[in-house]
């Protein structure tokens, strides 16, 4: 607790927390700038079935029929077939994606939209997504994955041998756009960037007051003990206390000192040997 009151006593000071602020502003400020922009090109096509059917002859028994269509869930199963066969290394290279590289390349059912996520079950969607720093680039990386998208799914439903009449299509459900700018990552940077600029200068700051204080603690400029109840003193009143002390140093008056010696005072002993001596004079 005492380490978070230290914190926000720093905080509050002057010359520690309005330099702060102005560090994490220049920061961000400086992550806006050199944190280049990423472009966003995305698409969304549905599977469909021919117009003619899964067979080229329905109405005979052993017409040749798409073997892609006999799923029980329809063209779902074919859309995940073709999600996963697009999401190989293999693939990403022949499109120009490289891992760690420039260009992110998405291809789902839909789930990383959030517009689809109403109607993610029902309908066999194939979602592309790219971003890279060039708007350019993502319009030609697009075109690619949607031409590599169809060529699959052609390959595929020649090798299982299907008639060209029940061949499944590939229907762009929203054609892509030209590539908008997404700063969300350079938003984050700057983030980022001034809440590290904040922790490391408070850090900065705790540790130098602490090595304040311990300095002067070790150099004995810390606190002064307070007397224990035993050692206290209780002072003298002034008026009477100083009689006191007058008296106790001149002792009281008739009575003799440490010496032996009696007092010196104006008035005449009333001993014996002083009334003989008057008494003499008298006769």
């Amino acid at each position: 607790m005492e380490f978070w009151r230290t914190i926000l006593g720093l905080a509050r000071r002057k010359r520690v927390g309005l330099p702060l602020v102005g560090l994490a502003l220049l920061g961000a400020a400086a992550v806006f700038f050199l944190v280049p922009p990423r472009y966003l090109a995305s698409t969304s096509m549905v599977l469909t079935t021919p117009p003619a059917g899964g067979t080229t002859d329905p109405a005979k028994p052993l017409g040749r029929s798409n073997p892609l269509l006999q799923f029980s869930d329809g063209l779902r199963t074919t859309a995940g077939i073709l999600i996963l066969s697009m999401n190989t290394e293999a693939v990403a290279a022949e499109l120009g994606v490289v891992k760690d590289g420039p260009i992110e390349l998405t291809i789902n059912d839909g789930r990383t939209n959030p517009g689809m996520l109403g109607i993610l079950m029902n309908g066999p969607f194939v979602y592309v997504e790219v971003r890279s720093d060039s708007a350019d680039l993502s319009r030609a990386v697009m075109a690619r994955t949607q031409s590599r998208l169809r060529a699959e799914l052609i390959r595929r439903q020649e090798t299982l041998g299907a008639p060209v009449s029940t061949f499944i299509g590939l229907v762009e459900v929203v054609p892509p756009a030209y590539p908008v700018m997404d700063r969300s990552g350079t938003w984050k940077a700057m983030g980022g960037t001034a809440f590290l600029v904040v922790v490391l200068g408070l850090g900065a700051a705790y540790a130098v007051e602490r090595r304040r204080v311990f300095r002067h603690s070790s150099s004995g400029g810390g606190r002064p003990e307070e007397p224990s109840p035993a050692t206290v003193e209780i002072p003298a009143d002034r008026d009477g206390g100083a009689d006191r002390d007058d008296r106790d140093d001149q002792g009281e008056p008739g009575e003799p000192d440490e010496r032996g010696e009696e007092p010196e005072s104006g008035e005449e002993p009333e001993s014996g040997e002083g009334c003989e001596g008057r008494e003499e004079q008298t006769v």
